[in-house]
């Protein structure tokens, strides 16, 4: 309707203006190829190439009255197009490529020509499949390295392998580690940049050196596989990791981190500047890989300085750290145990002198060690003058008691140490010292006292003995055997040579008849060690002085004087 209305009331020049547009878009939509399938669209494109010039409703009439003259001008054949096509592929001769074994195709960087990209595609090399094949081969490979991991570890270090949150936290920082070297894998610089040094050194810190250079060998493999059978980057991560390891066990201070990261950037750029000499590598090539070795060495070291006190609290893991904070004579513990019982603080100190030296010379962990001998009488503060060394020459309580009376509240102290532990949230490696250092031995002295009192009366031995568990490990053995030994010869009147190695040899003697020793790995070469290493401790501590003239002023006298 309002097309007509339009058509009416147009004047003659609006009329002659809207047909000679007709005619033009109609001619030059004839003049293309219109087949008898597309006729729709081709009525369409015209109507949208009419002049903006004419006013809206004029270009709608005038796109209307030329679509509706639009006729096709070819009829298309399937069949005949598709016969077509065949002869004219038919007509052109054939032309074979032939790509010869380890040719390169195209190199990183250029771009692909339609010839390379036809090799890839007829070589299947851009389209994604699986390799069945290398999976079974993956698949073989990790269940192997499974295999020997495991067997290693019950072999050589069966207390590891016993304790399932170390078993844990082993697995865990392999798949991490293999997942970061997998996502880098084959992208040149970054398999070196991957910090995986800083597993090793985590690995080394809290599950000891063995476990450590496990990780490294099969860090090396994993990342060998992943950088398409690289020789080079297995070499760089191995030697990267054992070089970190080695000069971060048996680390006392933080600034071993420092040293340890300068001897991994040595030997990351030594390997990774070999290998690509061995390849003819550019200068720049040598330039970045020497970077990213030292970038490695630092990540290695900042990931590893910032987790391994978390991952051991986590894990429930002491660390030498941890060992040297409760070795500080300022930790609260200890200075509650120097003030309110400085007889024994001044027990504790000697006992860890002597455990120490014997752990020392038999290749113990000396720094446990004293640790445990610092905090194994911390029960003695609920009831300090109960203990002869606290009493300062003054009255004896069990001069007034029933040894059963006195042997219960001496063994109270094994509990009371234990509460005070965890209440002041001592590691529990440490806790365990506290029951296993005096194991299931008899209070001699007070057994002794019910024997003579009882006349023939039997006397039940099991009331005098302490609670235990008998010690479990060599540190504790050997906390077990100082704390006799220090006991007993601080009590001798004649401290020389003769006194002490008998009085070493008569404690040393009595807990292994008593079947103390019988659940650690102490062996009969570990004991005599031990009793030379306290003899010569203790003759150092007892040394004889020399004996000055009454009439020598002392050097501090004379100066005052002056």
């Amino acid at each position: 309707a309002d097309q007509i209305s339009l058509l009416t009331s147009a004047t003659v020049a609006r009329w002659n203006a809207m047909a000679a547009e007709g005619r033009r878009v109609l001619a030059a939509t004839q003049a293309t190829e219109i087949r008898d399938d597309a006729l729709a669209d081709a009525r369409q494109a015209l109507r949208e190439g009419v002049t903006a010039d004419l006013l809206p409703q004029e270009r709608e009439l005038t796109g209307d009255l030329a679509a509706a003259y639009v006729a096709p001008n070819l009829a298309y054949s399937a069949g005949e197009t598709e016969a077509a096509q065949q002869a004219a592929a038919d007509g052109v001769e054939s032309v074979f490529v032939t790509v010869r074994e380890g040719e390169t195709i195209v190199r990183a960087g250029d771009a692909v020509s339609p010839l390379a990209l036809e090799k890839m595609t007829e070589l299947g090399l851009t389209r994604d499949q699986t390799d069945v094949q290398a999976m079974v081969a993956y698949a073989i490979v990790a269940i192997l390295l499974a295999i020997l991991t495991v067997s290693g570890l019950a072999r050589f270090r069966p207390a590891l392998w016993h304790r399932n949150r170390s078993l844990v936290l082993f697995v865990l920082a392999l798949v991490v580690s293999a997942v970061a070297l997998r996502v880098s894998g084959d992208r040149q610089l970054w398999a070196y940049v991957i910090p995986t040094s800083a597993t090793v050194m985590l690995i080394g810190l809290l599950l000891g050196g063995y476990a450590g250079a496990i990780m490294a060998a099969l860090l090396a493999i994993v990342a060998g596989l992943v950088n398409s059978n690289s020789l080079s980057i297995a070499v760089y991560v191995y030697a990267g990791g054992l070089a970190a390891l080695v000069t971060i066990l048996r680390a006392e201070r933080m600034s071993v981190f420092f040293r340890a990261g300068i001897v991994l950037a040595v030997t990351n750029v030594a390997v990774a500047v070999s290998f690509a000499l061995l390849e003819q590598r550019d200068p720049t090539a040598l330039a970045q890989l020497a970077g990213a070795g030292v970038l490695n060495a630092g990540l290695s070291v900042l990931l590893a300085v910032g987790s391994f006190a978390v991952l051991g609290n986590v894990f429930g893991i002491l660390t030498v750290f941890q060992l040297l904070e409760l070795a500080n004579p300022s930790n609260r513990l200890l200075r509650r145990l120097l003030l309110e019982t400085p007889g024994t603080y001044h027990h504790a100190v000697m006992v860890g002198n002597l455990a120490e030296r014997a752990a020392e010379t038999i290749g113990a962990d000396p720094l446990l060690a004293r640790v445990a001998a610092y905090y194994h009488d911390i029960g003695k503060m609920k009831n300090p003058l109960a203990f002869i060394e606290n009493q300062a020459g003054g009255v004896n309580i069990h001069d007034q008691l029933s040894p059963e009376t006195s042997a219960r509240i001496i063994s109270a102290h094994v509990k009371d140490g234990i509460d005070l532990a965890y209440e002041h949230h001592l590691p529990i490696q440490v806790i365990a010292f506290i029951p296993q250092h005096h194991g299931t031995s008899l209070m001699a002295f007070f057994h002794g006292k019910a024997l003579r009192e009882a006349g023939e009366t039997a006397v039940d031995d099991e009331v005098f003995r302490y609670p235990g568990p008998k010690p479990q490990s060599r540190e504790a053995a050997i906390l077990m055997l100082s704390d006799g030994v220090e006991a007993s010869v601080r009590s001798l009147e004649t401290k020389d040579e003769p006194e002490i190695r008998l009085m070493v040899s008569r404690i040393v003697d009595a807990r292994l008849a008593d079947g103390q020793l019988s659940e650690c790995e102490l062996t009969l070469r570990d004991i005599g060690l031990i009793k030379e290493a306290f003899v010569q401790q203790l003759l150092g501590m007892y040394h004889q002085r020399i004996r000055y003239p009454d009439n020598v002023v002392p050097l501090t006298e004379r100066r005052d004087s002056a």
